[in-house]
């Protein structure tokens, strides 16, 4: 058992390191791929018990169902340890971790926005005059990034109280003491009621937050297209996940029924597009692989994006197609690098 562990021991750091290498915050993806206590758990019961069971064999007696649960239990150590080398091996790569964090990003999209985009709602949402608010809510915790907040019970707050809650800071901002977390109108609700329904930790989470499961994508592309790493391969399965992400988006991001009591800021198509693809434009220039996936994601958006959404991915085409000008004076070079393809060299659908 000794011997197991730290082969395990082994096998988890390889698996941080290589975590860390894409981005330091994709530790929290670790977090769901390889249930680390469990298998620690196990090991040291069964290290433990196996030492307890041995303390109890003398010269005429040994405890033969003790020997026995002892040996079941090396069996599930070595079961778990296989599954933790499986988890690395499918998981634990570039695509493996983009294919998580778009997994559970869809998860948090499909939960965030049930409802699709209607022009007309979201026109007359724009044009809603609000009340100055009559009362204010500090934050008096430690400071650290508001992460999430308990939506019904933020709801049954302002319906008991008969106030209207307008949330200041966003979800993934980092409050400092004192800060402003939240203000309204009508009656104001019992501070210390809401301040525990509001989850301030240390580091942002994908709980309520899509933006920041983007934020890890572009992380994992614009790391993959560095000179130091010089591997568009895995920067185009980054932007594969960025491209469903936002497919699902630019229909959505709006879900207003009823009267409204709590407001929060949420960001828009044009922030999330940005967050999306902006800094890959500007590292990826030269890449022609990863260039001509980017204008695969564009056509594909322009062609589903209702027609109120589509100046900012037009714009972006545009901005895409300067820079590629800039990193390739090679006049042929450069016509290459605009041609959409979604492999990004080589798909059949644009040979056809």
């Amino acid at each position: 058992m000794i011997t197991l562990t730290g082969f395990v021991l082994t096998a988890v750091t390889l698996i941080v390191q290589t975590v860390q290498s894409q981005s330091p915050r994709l530790l929290r993806v670790l977090d769901r791929t390889d249930r680390t206590p469990l298998l620690f758990g196990t090991f040291t019961a069964t290290f433990t018990f196996a030492l307890v069971a041995l303390s109890q064999v003398s010269q005429n007696w040994v405890p033969n169902l003790s020997v026995t649960v002892a040996l079941l239990l090396v069996l599930v150590s070595a079961g778990l340890f296989l599954r933790l080398l499986v988890t690395f091996r499918t998981t634990l790569t570039v695509g493996g971790l983009a294919r998580a964090i778009g997994n559970r990003l869809r998860e948090q999209i499909d939960l965030q926005y049930p409802a699709c985009f209607d022009p007309a709602v979201d026109a007359v949402a724009d044009e809603r005059v609000l009340a100055d608010p009559s009362w204010l809510i500090r934050y008096d915790g430690e400071p650290g990034i508001l992460q999430a907040f308990d939506e019904p019970g933020v709801v049954r707050l302002a319906v008991g109280a008969g106030a209207e809650i307008r949330f200041i800071p966003a979800i993934g901002d980092f409050l400092v003491s004192g800060a402003r977390l939240a203000s309204g109108t009508g009656t104001p609700p019992d501070a210390a009621k809401f301040c525990r329904l509001v989850r301030v930790g240390d580091v942002r989470t994908l709980e309520q937050d899509p933006a920041y499961g983007i934020r890890m994508l572009v992380d994992i592309a614009i790391r993959a297209v560095s000179p130091a790493i010089n591997d568009p391969s895995s920067a185009v399965q980054s932007l594969d996940q960025l491209d469903d992400v936002l497919q699902r988006l630019v229909g959505h991001l709006l879900d207003d029924s009823g009267r409204v009591i709590v407001r929060f800021p949420a960001p828009q198509w044009d922030a999330l597009l940005a967050l999306a693809l902006d800094e890959v434009i500007l590292y990826a220039a030269g890449s022609i692989q990863v260039t001509r996936r980017l204008f695969a994601l564009l056509d594909d958006l322009l062609a589903s994006a209702p027609a109120s959404r589509r100046p900012p991915i037009s714009a972006r085409a545009a901005t895409l197609r300067r820079a590629i000008s800039r990193a390739l004076p090679d006049e042929a070079q450069a016509a290459e690098a605009t041609r959409a393809d979604h492999q990004g060299i080589g798909s059949p659908r644009e040979t056809t």
